[in-house]
Formats: C-alpha cells, structure tokens, sequence
C-alpha cells in the first residue's frame, strides 16, 4: 500500500508535466495574436483621465483602423478586463468614429492617411498604436515593431503627453526606444 502512494505523486507529476508541454505548445502565437496582446498590455500599463468614460463600468473600446490581419486576434480580446473595465472591440473608418474609442490600431492600409489621421485625433486622449514604419516619428504614441527576431516596440512621449495620457515607468522601461521631442528617438 505504502509503494501505491508513493507512485500517485509521481504519476501526477508526469500528467502535469505532459499537459505543460501539450499547453506550451498550443500557446505559440501568430503574429497577429502577438500584437493584438501587446495591444492589451499597453492598455493595462497607460492611465486615461477620467473624464474619458461616460461611466464607472462603461467598457474600454479598441478601435482598428484599415484592413489587416490583426481583426481576428483583436476580437479574442472582448470582454477581457482591463483596469475594471471589460474590453470592446470595434473596427471604425473615419476620424469622428476614432474619437469614441480609447485605443486606436492603425492598420498598414492606412499608410497614405496616417498623418491625417494622427493629425485628426491631435490632442484628444487617444492611445495610438500602429505597427507601420516610422509610426512614432510621424507622431503616434506606440509604433510594434520588429528586432533582435522578436516583436518590440517604440514610445513617442511628447504623443502620449499631448493626448494627456500617463504610461507606466514599466511600460516605458520595456520600450526598445523613446522618442521625445518631434519622434527624436533616444
């Protein structure tokens, strides 16, 4: 009897190992489910005023811009939490639409329109993120980009600061580069 439970540990230790490598396996993302999280992320780590929610619950709306593949990995993030707040996700057109939300991704279809539609969103407290070249330097908040073999990314704090939002010290010391003034990186 007492080899039976001896064995039990042992034989629990090796179904809980198998599982975290079944579930290691399964937890590789694609790249649009990586941006899409990093998305979530920057949201967790950047402070909104107040005034920006109608109300205590109202939901923290995602907006994406333009087509491309990110649509898919950003509706997994409905009704996620994000600082008490449950997650919506909508895909918008123009720059009216873009005000209603607190996080807008710029997709690479909207390339030619990016400065307009930075330009649109000026001052309003928007959290901008795009994945396009030089995104930070043409004066979006958070640009995704590609180094080192990984997905990183760029934080223009003079965007973040005209759009009257607050990122964490931790989000800004994850940064691969800061930008401060006019998208001059550090």
């Amino acid at each position: 009897m007492r080899l039976r439970v001896r064995r039990w540990p042992v034989l629990v230790l090796a179904i809980v190992a198998a599982a975290g490598a079944i579930a290691s396996a399964q937890t590789t993302l694609s790249e649009a489910q990586a941006k899409a999280a990093f998305i979530l992320n920057f949201a967790r780590y950047v402070e909104w005023p107040e005034r920006v929610f109608s109300t205590r619950d109202a939901p923290l709306l995602i907006c994406l811009v333009g087509r491309d593949a990110l649509g898919s990995a950003a509706a997994s993030l409905e009704s996620r939490q994000v600082q008490g707040r449950a997650v919506a996700v909508r895909r918008v057109v123009g720059v009216d639409e873009m005000r209603a939300c607190q996080v807008v991704f710029v997709g690479e279809s909207e390339e030619r329109r990016v400065a307009l539609t930075l330009r649109g969103l000026a001052g309003q407290p928007i959290l901008t993120v795009s994945d396009l070249d030089g995104f930070i330097d043409a004066g979006g908040a958070i640009g995704l980009v590609h180094g080192d073999g990984r997905l990183q990314f760029e934080v223009n704090r003079q965007a973040l600061e005209q759009a009257q939002l607050k990122a964490s010290s931790n989000l800004l010391k994850l940064a691969r580069n800061l930008a401060d003034i006019s998208g001059r990186n550090r």
